[in-house]
């Protein structure tokens, strides 16, 4: 997934782990639910809503069956005005307007890169790990695209050229009479 258009960023995966009362009885489906939910929230929070591209990422079957409505991951491509503490404070809110039941378990997973977060209550040190793992993806991002030919051509670094004449020959051929 690429950050919004015109922006610079990254991709990150969130969803809500569901742990029922927080015993380990939470269901599948029950944090699919609160992903999608939570999902929702998120287009509704102009403090992220604004400053990322959210899609919904349903699972993959194997087997043929249909997945259903299940949210496994919301993928979020953040730009440059994208806050973590607008994502933490979005769980938050979210996570306070869950039944008392289900609140201790609702914990937000944060993938970015390959590296895996698990965010409880939003703390400040929740913050900082998030924003090493996002500096941390970036970068690579960054080296990633030096070290790959670019496949297409960048708006504005296009070289013109010359224009052709209906003989083929280029027009400093024509200017050039021999003497």
């Amino acid at each position: 997934m690429r950050p919004p258009t015109g922006c610079q960023g990254v991709a990150l995966r969130v969803r809500i782990d569901s742990d029922g009362a927080g015993d380990g009885s939470g269901s599948r489906a029950e944090g699919a639910r609160l992903t999608a939910d939570f999902a929702d929230w998120l287009v509704q929070d102009r403090n992220v809503g604004l400053h990322t591209e959210i899609q919904r990422v349903r699972p993959d079957t194997t087997d043929g069956s249909m997945s259903g409505d299940l949210v496994e991951w919301i993928s979020l491509a953040v730009s440059s005005g994208f806050s973590i503490l607008s994502l933490l404070r979005a769980h938050r809110s979210f996570r306070a307007s869950l039944p008392p039941r289900l609140r201790p378990g609702a914990r937000m997973v944060i993938e970015i890169g390959g590296v895996r977060l698990v965010v409880e209550d939003g703390t400040e040190q929740d913050a900082v790990r998030i924003a090493r793992a996002l500096a941390a993806s970036e970068s690579e991002s960054e080296s990633e695209a030096d070290s790959e030919p670019d496949s297409e051509p960048q708006l504005g670094t296009e070289s013109p050229l010359p224009p052709a004449s209906a003989e083929g020959t280029s027009a400093e051929d024509e200017g050039d009479d021999g003497s």
